[in-house]
């Protein structure tokens, strides 16, 4: 793929623009909402401790996920800067990770998870774009419709789904919907809860139009399983 620019030697690539625009825009976000119950301070603390949680364990699920590649490669396992990062275990960590700081701090975490909901959802927007544009996460071949002529990764053009575009689509309907729902009062942590019910089933679903994943118990693959379990805690957590 052609860089974007380049700053003398460093060629500046589209997917690095907007994975970066997306980090930044959900950062943003979720400051300007949490900040009304935590302070600014105090929601960048929570965001970078999440951001940690959810890099350590989404490269572990990556790497779970492509444990042929990294079982003669220990060491890239370790180079998250290579890329590599599966969103299922990044949502699961960060939780985790918010829910200590919460604990250890005495925050509200529903309300630092209602804070991050339209914010993940804001980043996927950016992410999944970036992911069309670089060609990571392609779609499988042979798929009748709705099908476009999209290159894979490796830059080899077809007729595949574009799970990408479908994808950054329904992180904005989740978005414009998680923003709708931010005036209404009495949230307690709802906000959270339907941003991972509406979003997680379908990615779970669009994993089987990838081209890019593969199996590892029946059909499924290690970033469904991690969703299912996601999915199955939320849905548990909402009948409460």
């Amino acid at each position: 793929m052609e860089p974007l620019f380049r700053l003398g030697n460093w060629a500046v690539f589209p997917y690095t623009v907007l994975m970066d625009l997306g980090i930044l825009a959900g950062l943003a976000l979720f400051l300007w909402l949490a900040r009304r119950e935590v302070g600014l301070e105090e929601a960048l603390d929570v965001a970078l401790c999440s951001m940690a949680g959810g890099i350590l364990v989404g490269r572990a699920v990556y790497v779970l996920a492509n444990l042929e590649y990294f079982s003669e490669r220990w060491a890239d396992a370790l180079r998250v800067w290579k890329g590599g990062v599966a969103f299922s275990g990044a949502l699961l960590g960060g939780v985790v990770a918010c829910f200590l700081y919460a604990r250890f701090k005495d925050l509200r975490l529903d309300a630092l998870l209602d804070a991050a909901a339209p914010a993940l959802a804001l980043g996927q927007v950016f992410g999944w774009l970036a992911c069309h544009v670089s060609g990571r996460a392609y779609g499988r071949m042979g798929v009748a419709f709705p099908r476009l002529f999209l290159p894979d990764i490796y830059g080899m053009k077809a007729y595949r789904f574009p799970v990408q575009l479908t994808a950054a689509l329904w992180s904005g309907l989740v978005l414009a919907l998680l923003l709708w729902m931010l005036i209404r009062p009495r949230r307690n942590g709802r906000l959270f809860l339907v941003y991972v019910l509406l979003y997680l089933p379908v990615d779970f679903l669009l994993r089987f139009l990838r081209g890019d994943v593969t199996p590892v118990m029946g059909p499924l693959e290690w970033g469904q399983l991690v969703e299912a379990m996601v999915f199955i805690g939320a849905l548990m957590r909402m009948k409460r």
